[in-house]
């Protein structure tokens, strides 16, 4: 991609201005800055290209006069994870002169995050200047005092500019545009939409742009001209924009982003597919999805405002996921919260659970309305008990076929790809003793694997991996929602305990003969020890409750209705969970408009 270099006269001006505003420099006579001009050279850095890596040795220090620059840290452990921004280098600013002063190597990366122009100061020429001015040092040493001192972002940097990529032929990219800004415009308070007649500003107009807006929509042509080009330097985000109404593969005449041996970061890509009023057929998502190029699509329908609103909250980091933890009959309690947590005006964007929490989160990415919830599940856990179908216990009580049938039934041979709403379910693969996170395949699969209680359900195998109940592992997935960062997370937790235990007078296992004499003569009355299916579905998720307070932590609100009483497989109390969780969520909802987080929540 090329970069049209500014005049010397310009580039010099745009330097002067900055030397007299920079602390290092404020003290400075006329002649000494003269001679710290001298010694600069400049550097023109097109966005996404690196200054310098982690781990390089410092020979420089460097000042940015325009553009924007990012610092970002490596994860040492796991090098192909993205690296993670720390902060924004923004014009009059220094960059590289904590390294400098140490003599070590760049404990950080820099990476221009937009066309920028920066100044290089070599070693040589910075140790004659502390020498010949010695006045310089003490400001120096504030400005670094300053920045370590500064705690680091609590919160994910979110995308404030977004580049809109046509891909395919007839997509309405300006009729999205238009709206997707509307949109944006319900979050923040000014939205600037820049097409190509801005081509020919200086970076500086750009910046000016940024500064006086809240988000800045950049609309790329069609071909890789060089307004485009100047869209995919700029942008914080890269939204690819295609029909959905055709299954032709998605791309791009030109590069998403030109290949960089080594890149310091890759811009986030996403991917919106336009739907024509109605929701995505089942297995159609999949092709559309260029090979896992784009890290997130969003099914969007442009008449529903619904969708624009949900795809803005997405990409600005100012959407509501939804957690929904695993506990038998007690995860009716879900349907409860979601009731409530639609009638306080609460959106809901993202779903991810395990288990049973992952079936209604099925549901409600599915876009079941409150009264379809209700009625699915009470016909499938109420009506007809899905823990009938004994089998002989080789590998498990129930062959688990009539489980089956109902996901299938209900989710046919729908792909998680497929859902309206972005959703994940966990399972505990016992063959690499982790818990795995499904983002793509069958839904009705990774559903019944999920709830694969072992010695209850047999296991689900893939590719040679046993997988059962994510329970066994992750009962309640906040994190892997946290690690979106998306937005705010609520986590709506079952307390697996009480409702457990033994008769006072039981001391020793019973005999066969025990339990037959009991069922005959006092079958009325309640077994005075638990049974075999409830003793493996509590022992399932034993692990779990050990990193349950940190689970719990990590939700932005945390939801726990009083469940303790309802047993884990008392399907009759489907009515009193779905209240309890109703209630509950009310309860929070209303001590969360006082708190910082409802601040966040209610102007999701």
């Amino acid at each position: 991609m090329t970069l049209v270099a500014p005049s010397e006269d310009t580039a010099r001006l745009r330097l002067r201005n900055v030397l007299q505003r920079t602390p290092l420099f404020a003290d400075l006579d006329p002649a000494g800055v003269a001679a710290v001009e001298h010694e600069l050279t400049l550097l023109i850095l097109p966005g996404g290209a690196p200054l310098f890596r982690q781990g390089e040795a410092a020979d420089a220090v460097y000042v940015v006069t325009s553009g924007c620059l990012g610092v970002f840290r490596h994860d040492e452990e796991n090098e192909a994870s993205e690296p993670i921004l720390l902060a924004e280098v923004p014009p009059g600013n220094l960059v590289g002169e904590m390294s400098l002063l140490s003599r070590g190597k760049r404990t950080r990366s820099v990476a221009a995050l937009r066309d920028s122009e920066v100044w290089r100061l070599a070693q040589s020429s910075f140790d004659a200047l502390t020498n010949s001015h010695p006045e310089v040092l003490p400001a120096l040493m504030r400005s670094v005092v300053a920045r370590n001192a500064a705690a680091p972002p609590k919160r994910r940097r979110q995308p404030r500019t977004f580049a809109i990529l046509p891909a395919g032929p007839n997509v309405p990219s300006a009729r999205f545009a238009v709206l997707l800004a509307e949109a944006l415009g319900r979050i923040g308070d000014r939205v600037q939409m820049l097409g190509p007649d801005s081509v020919d500003e200086e970076p500086e107009w750009f910046a000016r742009c940024e500064m006086e807006s809240s988000f800045v929509l950049y609309r790329a042509d069609a071909t890789q001209t060089p307004w485009t080009e100047l869209c995919l330097r700029q942008a914080d985000c890269l939204i690819a924009v295609r029909s959905a109404e055709h299954d032709a593969p998605t791309s791009l005449p030109f590069d998403v982003e030109t290949v960089q041996s080594g890149a310091v970061f890759h811009r986030r890509r996403e991917l919106v597919l336009l739907h024509e009023g109605h929701d995505p057929a089942a297995g159609s998502t999949a092709p559309l999805l260029a090979g896992g190029l784009y890290g997130h699509h969003h099914h969007v329908r442009l008449d529903v405002h619904a969708d624009l609103d949900r795809l803005a909250r997405l990409l600005t980091g100012h959407a509501v996921g939804v957690v929904m933890a695993g506990g038998g009959a007690r995860a009716f309690t879900h349907i409860g919260a979601v009731k409530a947590l639609r009638e306080a005006g609460v959106p809901i964007d993202l779903v991810g659970g395990t288990s049973m929490g992952a079936i209604v989160a099925a549901g409600v990415a599915s876009r079941w309305d409150d009264k379809e919830l209700n009625e699915r599940f009470r016909r499938a856990f109420v009506q007809n008990n899905p823990l009938s179908d004994y089998t002989v216990p080789l590998i498990s009580l129930y062959s688990g076929r009539k489980v089956t049938a109902l996901l299938r039934s209900a989710f046919g041979d729908k792909d998680i790809e497929d859902l309206v709403l972005s959703f994940y379910c966990v399972t505990a693969n016992l063959t690499t003793s982790d818990a795995d996170v499904h983002t793509v395949g069958k839904l009705w699969r990774w559903l019944r694997a999920s709830v694969s209680i072992p010695g209850v359900m047999p296991p689900f195998n893939e590719a040679g991996e046993v997988h059962v109940d994510g329970g066994v592992i992750d009962n309640f997935p906040v994190r892997t929602m946290r690690r979106m960062g998306r937005g705010l997370t609520i986590g709506v937790d079952i307390d697996t305990g009480g409702a457990l235990a033994a008769g006072a007078d039981v001391m020793e296992p019973w005999s066969a003969w025990q339990f037959f004499r009991r069922l005959v003569w006092r079958r009325n009355e309640t077994l005075p020890i638990p049974s075999i299916v409830a003793i493996l579905l509590r022992s399932a998720l034993v692990a779990s409750t050990a990193r349950a307070a940190q689970d719990r932590a990590a939700a932005d609100l945390l939801i726990m209705p009083p469940m303790t009483h309802i047993d884990l497989l008392d399907w009759t109390s489907f009515d009193a969970a779905i209240e309890l969780g109703y209630r509950a969520t009310m309860e929070a909802l209303e001590k969360a408009r006082t708190l910082p987080v409802g601040t966040r929540l209610f102007l999701a």
